[in-house]
């Protein structure tokens, strides 16, 4: 947590590091920094990347377009799951819902859901902020714990995924797709820059609501099609996509760069 970024705890490791939010993190004496920007690539300062000893980032564009901003050294590392965690689990009656949409409003009509409901679909949707944006009774509750999201994963029929303007814009694939996958469960997602080439035709694209209501019928008119697929999905992420990877590749990056010393 960003409160605890100063910690002593903190402070006692070689390597910082900062998995990047909402806010910047001030580098700490006596240990490298490492910066992770995974999200929210238009408040990355050039400043802050200068201060760090590596940049990782979830996206190979906006990598390359950091390389021109800074002389740190720049790295792609993209986004990954807990495979301790996610993964197929038994179904819950108590969250099987045809359609499901995790995802916060932050006070906008999100284009996922917008699609959705334009598109005669009538998705359960976890997250705050809808109440005057959708009808109250899709809301089936403010938020999910994440030790809750596999099983949640796994008892749907399909998980609609949208991803803010400049992550979409700068090729941030989200981190839900790969928790979803590594679940099993059919995914349709907006198209993001590099997400083809991670997974192929494990997640459908959609662009509106009509594509987006044809991809819904398609998926639950042969779940076990469409779950063979989301699994071809899912044995990408075991492979190659798993905090386990993230940990290596880190590590390896450290030691390549003279930065482990």
């Amino acid at each position: 947590p960003l409160e605890r970024a100063d910690a002593d705890a903190t402070r006692s490791a070689d390597v910082h590091l900062v998995i990047r939010g909402l806010a910047p993190v001030t580098r700490t004496g006596g240990q490298r920094h490492v910066l992770w920007i995974i999200s929210h690539p238009e408040t990355v300062t050039n400043a802050e990347c200068d201060a760090a000893d590596l940049v990782l980032v979830a996206s190979p564009h906006f990598a390359e377009h950091l390389r021109t901003r800074t002389r740190t050294p720049v790295e792609v590392m993209l986004q990954a799951t807990d495979a301790e965690r996610f993964f197929p689990h038994p179904p819950d009656p108590g969250r099987a819902h045809e359609v499901v949409i995790v995802a916060k409003s932050r006070g906008v009509h999100r284009r996922m859901v917008a699609d959705a409901v334009a598109a005669g679909l009538r998705p359960a949707i976890y997250g705050s902020g809808w109440e005057h944006l959708v009808d109250p009774s899709l809301v089936v509750a403010d938020g999910v714990d994440n030790a809750d999201l596999p099983s949640l994963y796994s008892s749907a029929g399909v998980v609609l995924n949208d991803h803010w303007d400049d992550m979409r814009e700068w090729g941030f694939v989200s981190n839900r797709i790969f928790d979803v996958l590594a679940c099993g469960t059919p995914v349709i997602s907006d198209p993001v820059p590099g997400l083809h080439d991670l997974f192929g035709d494990a997640v459908v694209t959609v662009e509106d609501a009509t594509t987006l209501r044809l991809a819904v019928a398609a998926i639950l008119a042969d779940p076990a099609e469409a779950r063979v697929r989301a699994g071809h999905g899912g044995d990408v992420v075991r492979s190659a996509h798993t905090f386990d990877h993230r940990a290596a590749q880190l590590l390896e990056t450290l030691a390549r760069l003279g930065l482990s010393d």
